[in-house]
């Protein structure tokens, strides 16, 4: 009875049909009565994978946390500023750093750089990422030079989209690396 009072007074204030509101306002008071939500369509998007340059970049990290050996192999063709992805090149440059100043990484000093939790978490990642298992030196030389030829690749890349038109000497030094990266497709990094 309440509810039909008020259905009339909006129906005469805003000139609708009594009956004509009603329904409608029954209708949708109904939807409600059944107990379940109304069901949405399901997502047939699988989830995405992650970036394959982030991974990349995320298991050279891992491999030179493991093994501080990789330093001097790698030097030669790929720095802390090659790692593309904001949270990998901080902590690309941090263990550079460690290396360089000590010899050695260590993990907790790296992790006390990051006060954002979910910085945090993608540090914490490094130190838990399972390589899938390489049994042969072979294999695992061959992971690496790969992985190190697809970072040093993608640097060089997004360098070329930073690149102002009128860096003359940008664009050199692009060149050159560009260059040298191509003298080393026969790239090849000796795990001894």
């Amino acid at each position: 009875l309440e509810r039909d009072n008020y259905i009339e007074a909006i129906a005469d204030k805003y000139g609708m049909g009594f009956e004509n509101l009603r329904k409608l306002v029954y209708h949708f008071g109904t939807q409600g009565l059944t107990g379940s939500e109304p069901r949405q369509k399901k997502s047939r998007e699988k989830p995405q994978k992650e970036d394959g340059m982030k991974q990349s970049q995320r298991l050279l990290l891992t491999w030179l946390i493991e093994d501080t050996r990789l330093f001097e192999l790698i030097e030669e063709y790929l720095g802390a500023e090659d790692f593309t992805e904001d949270i990998y090149q901080k902590t690309a440059q941090i263990l550079f750093e460690q290396y360089h100043r000590d010899g050695k990484v260590n993990p907790a000093q790296i992790m006390n750089h990051f006060s954002d939790e979910e910085e945090h978490r993608k540090v914490a990642e490094l130190f838990h990422t399972k390589i899938r298992e390489l049994t042969t030196r072979e294999e695992q030389e061959k992971a690496l030079n790969e992985t190190v030829r697809r970072v040093k690749q993608n640097s060089l890349d997004e360098m070329a989209r930073r690149l102002e038109p009128t860096d003359i000497a940008g664009l050199q030094k692009l060149m050159e690396d560009k260059r040298a990266l191509q003298d080393a497709k026969g790239l090849h990094i000796s795990i001894i």
